[in-house]
């Protein structure tokens, strides 16, 4: 029963494996160990260049955070421009386009909340149980 090998690299060293250790001389599929080395070398260049490039793609990701952190910095620092320098502030057409909520657009923030759960008022604004009868 053959061995059940799942990657085709690691077929491809079994074979080379097995047939350099069994039959280095013997001549299988028109080709010699040799040429079987030399047919089977592209797909496993082809993986290393893979793997060499799934590297520096890391590298690319480590760097586009350093630069964007950067710029978010730069970001930072031109907003921050634009509400400080007279005739245009936190509440001009520049601040609210750069996504910033103008302060004549802001709310109070003040909220009323009605009382605890199971309570209503009555028209007078007193609480009363409405589960009371």
């Amino acid at each position: 029963m053959p061995k059940v090998v799942k990657k085709i690299v690691d077929r491809i060293e079994s074979f080379r494996a097995s047939w350099r250790d069994m039959a280095p001389d013997a001549t299988f599929a028109g080709m010699t160990l040799a040429q079987f080395e030399v047919a089977i070398a592209a797909p496993l260049n082809l993986r290393g260049e893979i793997v060499a490039l799934e590297r520096q793609l890391e590298g690319k990701k480590a760097e586009k955070l350093i630069v964007d952190s950067a710029a978010n910095e730069l970001l930072d620092l031109v907003v921050n421009s634009v509400r400080g320098t007279p005739g245009f502030g936190q509440d001009c057409a520049l601040y609210r386009a750069f996504g910033y909520v103008r302060k004549s657009e802001r709310k109070s923030g003040l909220t009323r909340k009605g009382g605890t759960a199971g309570l209503s008022r009555d028209k007078s604004g007193t609480a009363v149980d409405a589960n009371a009868a």
